[in-house]
C-alpha cells in the first residue's frame, strides 16, 4: 500500500479515538439538570475516607468558660501574613422555596464572596429532586475551588445528601467522622479537611448538627463529638457549619469553650442567619482557635435568593508569630 494512502486511513482512525476519548472524559463529569434539559460542568471531587466516632467517655467535653482572645504576636520580618476568607453557606440542596432548582445561582453567590475556604451543608449528588446533579462538582467547577465531600446519607432520594467543602488553597488530606446519636433521627457528620497555606497546614470543618425538635437530643453527643475531635488539634483550626442552635444554647457553649466566634469578634449584631425572607435566629457559625485572629469587621450576613439560610462570610488571619 502506498505511503501516502496508509497515512490517509490513519489520521481518521486516530481523530475518531480521540473523539471517543473526550466524550468519555465529558461524560464522567457532567451531569443533565433533568428539569431544564441544560447541562451542567462538572470538577473532579474527592469523597472523604470515613472515620468512625470518637469513644465517648464520662470525660466527655462540657460546657466550660468560653474561648477568649488573646493578644497577637509580632509580625513576618520582611512579609505579611495570609488572611483566610472563610464562607459558611447551608445551600438547601440548591433548592428555592418553590423547589425550583437555582444551583447556578448558589454558585454566583458564592463567588461575590470570594472565598478562600467554603462550607456548606445540604448538598446533593444524584439525587432526583436536584436534578441529578454533583452539587459539589458543579460548583468546584464554576468556582475553580477544590472540593471534597462528605455524604451522611446514602440512597437518599436516589443519590447521596451531605457536606462539603470547597478551598482555594491544596488539599492534603480529608476525613469525614461519624458523629454519635442518640435518636437515629438523621445521620451526621463532621467533614474535616487539612489545607496548605504557604508554609503551614490549616485544619478546617463542615458540620451540620441535628435539626429541629426530633433532633434535640442528638445535637448535644454530636457538639461533644466535635469537640472531642477538634478541641486539642494542635495546629490553626477552623470550623464552620449549621449548628442548629442559638448562642447561648448548650451545642454551642461547649464548642466555645474552645473557639472563638467570629460573629462575637468581629460582627455587627445581630448576625441572623435564617429565615431567608425575615431573618430572626442566628445558628450558622463560623469558629475558630487561637492560631487565628479574626478581621475587625469583616464578619457579616450575605444574601441568598435560593437558599432558606443566608451565608456568613469572614475573613481570619493567621497569627503572624506563628505563620512565618
Amino acid at each position: 500500500m502506498p505511503e501516502d494512502r496508509r497515512t490517509a486511513l490513519v489520521i481518521p482512525v486516530v481523530l475518531l479515538v480521540l473523539v471517543v476519548v473526550v466524550v468519555g472524559v465529558a461524560a464522567l463529569v457532567v451531569r443533565r439538570d433533568a428539569r431544564s434539559g441544560s447541562a451542567l460542568p462538572g470538577a473532579p471531587v474527592s469523597t472523604a475516607p470515613l472515620a468512625p466516632a470518637p469513644a465517648q467517655s464520662d470525660r466527655s467535653p462540657a460546657v466550660g468558660a468560653p474561648l477568649e482572645p488573646v493578644g497577637r504576636g509580632a509580625t513576618c520580618a520582611g512579609g505579611s501574613t495570609p488572611t483566610l476568607r472563610v464562607l459558611q453557606f447551608n445551600i438547601h440542596a440548591g433548592l428555592d422555596e418553590a423547589d425550583r432548582i437555582g444551583l447556578s445561582a448558589i454558585a454566583a453567590e458564592i463567588e461575590a464572596a470570594d472565598p478562600d475556604l467554603v462550607s456548606l451543608n445540604e448538598v446533593d449528588d444524584g439525587t432526583r429532586r436536584s436534578g441529578g446533579a454533583d452539587e459539589a462538582s458543579y460548583l468546584s467547577a464554576v468556582t475553580g475551588l477544590h472540593a471534597v465531600f462528605g455524604p451522611t446519607l446514602l440512597g437518599y432520594d436516589g443519590g447521596r445528601f451531605g457536606n462539603a467543602i470547597l478551598s482555594r488553597y491544596p488539599v492534603v488530606a480529608s476525613r469525614e467522622t461519624t458523629l454519635p446519636q442518640v435518636t437515629d433521627f438523621e445521620a451526621r457528620a463532621l467533614l474535616t479537611v487539612t489545607v496548605r497555606v504557604r508554609h503551614r497546614q490549616v485544619s478546617f470543618s463542615s458540620v451540620h448538627l441535628s435539626a429541629g425538635s426530633g433532633g434535640t437530643a442528638d445535637r448535644l453527643p454530636e457538639a461533644r463529638a466535635v469537640a472531642q475531635v477538634l478541641g486539642s488539634a494542635p495546629g490553626p483550626t477552623i470550623l464552620a457549619g449549621d449548628l442548629n442552635s442559638q448562642p447561648g444554647d448548650e451545642p454551642v457553649q461547649i464548642l466555645r469553650h474552645y473557639f472563638l466566634d467570629a460573629q462575637e469578634q468581629a460582627g455587627t449584631p445581630p448576625g441572623f442567619t435564617i429565615p431567608q425572607t425575615t431573618p430572626d435566629e442566628r445558628i450558622d457559625y463560623v469558629l475558630y482557635d487561637h492560631h487565628l485572629t479574626a478581621v475587625p469587621g469583616s464578619t457579616r450576613v450575605l444574601p441568598s435568593t435560593v437558599s432558606d439560610h443566608h451565608p456568613l462570610l469572614t475573613e481570619l488571619t493567621l497569627d503572624p508569630a506563628r505563620a512565618c
